[in-house]
């Protein structure tokens, strides 16, 4: 079995990459949406997606007519809505 020694510089860069990573997946996450863009990605209609917004079940941001949604509070709701066939 080879033993290689793995230098804390090496170590230390590799934690500031994976940092990197975590801060731009979040910033992925924290993508804000139009009404149609948050409709398509829930594979909802824009009523639907209202009805939704009407029943407090997902927070937006309204701008004059302009209505918004955070992709991160979309991903939250579906996985507070997920039901496992394990868990029935």
């Amino acid at each position: 079995m080879d033993l290689k020694l793995v230098k804390t510089k090496d170590i230390n860069e590799l934690k500031r990459e994976l940092k990197d990573i975590r801060k731009e997946n979040l910033e992925l996450q924290d993508e804000w949406l139009s009404t149609a863009e948050a409709a398509k990605f829930l594979k909802v209609s824009k009523k639907t997606l209202l009805r939704y917004r009407n029943m407090g079940k997902l927070p937006y941001s309204k701008d004059g007519r302009k209505v918004r949604y955070k992709k991160s509070d979309i991903i939250k709701y579906l996985k507070n809505h997920y039901f496992s066939l394990e868990n029935l």
